[in-house]
């Protein structure tokens, strides 16, 4: 990931707690047919998607949240990262006010084939 225009990383927080979905739960939500994406090479850890996220539901997240991942290349991304990017799906309408405000256009909006 990238670093701000100063060379500096970002200060990250670390009082959250994070936990695996329910599949099951997952299965009876009825959830919208877009979803937020982000391309990590073009992320300048500005943090503007928080700051204007109305929902409050976008984090940027130490890597250190992800420890012991079944996937190793999770795992091995994590390693080689400044931040991890998290959206609480719970909270988020898809509103793209976040995608709006990337000066970098690393966050866009997709569609599920759903």
């Amino acid at each position: 990931m990238g670093k701000t225009d100063r060379g500096e990383h970002p200060l990250m927080f670390d009082d959250y707690v994070v936990q695996q979905v329910d599949a099951q739960w997952l299965q009876e939500r009825v959830k919208p047919k877009r979803h937020i994406g982000l391309t990590p090479e073009l992320c300048i850890l500005c943090r503007a998607c928080e700051d204007v996220c109305p929902w409050e539901c976008i984090y940027m997240m130490s890597p250190d949240i992800i420890q012991d991942a079944d996937n190793p290349n999770v795992m091995s991304l994590a390693e080689q990262s400044h931040a991890v990017f998290i959206i609480d799906d719970n909270e988020c309408t898809r509103c793209a006010i976040c995608v709006e405000r990337c000066p970098s256009d690393a966050l866009w909006l997709g569609r599920t084939d759903q």
